[in-house]
Order: structure tokens, then sequence, then C-alpha cells
């Protein structure tokens, strides 16, 4: 049936009927702004630097004035300890005990270096003064080394 209104016609017996095509495409479109949005927020966060891991220099010593410069680079219950000059060597160690006031590493067995060597079933103590100064002990059954940690920043 057609009826005339204001000079136009129009179909009163069929409702229009849209394409699936569009009514997918009209479903869709909030959700792709949302996943293009999405995906920028979460390209800028792989680009953002990243915090530094926290990295403390300083001297150890044993029994005598004379010291050895080391550095500690904390990881997630981890630590790396890098011991410079003629007892040159590298020590990673994993966290065995961890609270605010004292924590334990086990070091792992050396790759080589004397200085290290000497410290094969040993372990790190590290006790906080303070976000920026630790002291460290560097222990075993043949050595006991010890010394004051500062958090290294580029200014210094």
């Amino acid at each position: 049936m057609t009826v005339l209104t204001d000079s136009a016609t129009a179909d009163v017996g069929h409702a229009p009927t849209r394409s699936a095509a569009h009514a997918l495409a009209v479903w869709k479109r909030p959700k792709m702004w949302f996943a293009t949005m999405l995906l920028g927020v979460s390209a800028t966060a792989l680009c953002a630097p990243t915090a530094a891991l926290p990295f403390f220099d300083g001297v150890l010593h044993a029994r005598s004035p004379h010291g050895v410069y080391a550095e500690i680079r904390f990881e997630p219950h981890r630590l790396v300890a890098q011991v410079h000059g003629s007892h040159t060597c590298v020590l990673h160690a994993h966290l065995v005990h961890g609270d605010p006031h004292i924590s334990r590493y086990a070091i792992e067995p050396p790759q080589g270096g004397r200085f290290c060597d000497e410290l094969v079933d040993g372990e790190i103590v590290i006790r906080p003064h303070s976000s920026n100064d630790v002291m460290a002990d560097f222990r075993s059954p043949r050595m006991d080394w010890s010394g004051e940690f500062h958090r290294y920043t580029s200014g210094r």
C-alpha cells in the first residue's frame, strides 16, 4: 500500500532494511575506537623510560686499611656485585631472606676470579641505613669483607 504525503510517496507495508554490513559497522565503530586508544596507550607505555635498578658503590674492607672498590646492583630477588681492581670478578646472588632490616643473599658459584672463588658457599648480608646507604657483608668460611655502600647518582 502506497500513501501519498506532502507530494512524496512512502511505502507503508515494508520497513526500511539495512544491510548486515552496515549494522556490523555501527556495532564495531565504538569498539575500534577503544582498541585504537588502548593500543596507543600501550605503545606509549612501552616506549617510556624504565626506572633504573638500584645501583650502589663502595669499598669492601677486610682487617686492613686497604680496600677493594665494588658495585652492587639490586634486581628483583637477586643482586649482582662487581668487584674491581686487582680482585676483578662478578658475583651473582639470590635472595634467601629479606625484610626491611636485613636481607641475606646466597652467593651462586662464581665464574672466575680469586676473590670471588674465596666466597664460594658464602652469603652477602645487606643492612640498609637509609634509602641511599647500605652496609654490605661478604662472608664465606674462608673470608669476611664488609663495607658501606652509597646509592650511585650520576651527579656525584
